[in-house]
């Protein structure tokens, strides 16, 4: 008899902005991977700090289970004007050669979430407990967001 296929845990993207350093390791290492050079302008991940504060929040596609940006998009594409549905703001969708470009999880091992030492972007099994911890993480991060605090 055949043995059972063991099944991969279902896993998600927690990023917890408040023990973020702003080090920028994660914004590096992504553009390493999708671009194969360390620059920032190549990177999918976008870092923004507040202003007068030590907070560094990372921004990147949170690969929603029902993502608004989708149906916000009049053509089945991301577009510019549209992607601002996303909660967490524009720049989780980056543009390169003119065409929009989106977090892969670089094939299940994303990169950013290797090289975090402060684990501020973490790539997890699904509990109960993460699940809740991100939508929280999410709200506070998305409220800041739009907060005239932000640079």
């Amino acid at each position: 008899m055949g043995e059972l296929p063991i099944s991969k845990p279902k896993m998600l993207m927690l990023i917890d902005y408040a023990t973020c350093s702003g080090c920028q390791s994660c914004v590096l290492a992504c553009s390493m991977e999708k671009a194969g050079v360390f620059s920032p302008t190549q990177s999918l991940i976008t870092l923004r700090k507040l202003e007068g504060q030590c907070v560094s929040i990372p921004i990147l596609c949170e690969h929603c289970q029902d993502p608004p940006c989708l149906p916000a998009c009049p053509t089945g594409a991301i577009a510019v004007d549209p992607s601002a549905a996303c909660p967490f703001g524009p720049e989780t969708i980056k543009f390169h050669n003119g065409k929009a470009a989106l977090c892969d999880l670089c094939g299940g091992d994303p990169q950013c979430s290797r090289i975090c030492q402060q684990k501020a972007v973490a790539y997890m099994p699904v509990t109960r407990a993460a699940w809740q911890k991100k939508w929280a993480l999410a709200a506070e991060r998305q409220r800041l967001l739009q907060s005239r605090e932000v640079l």
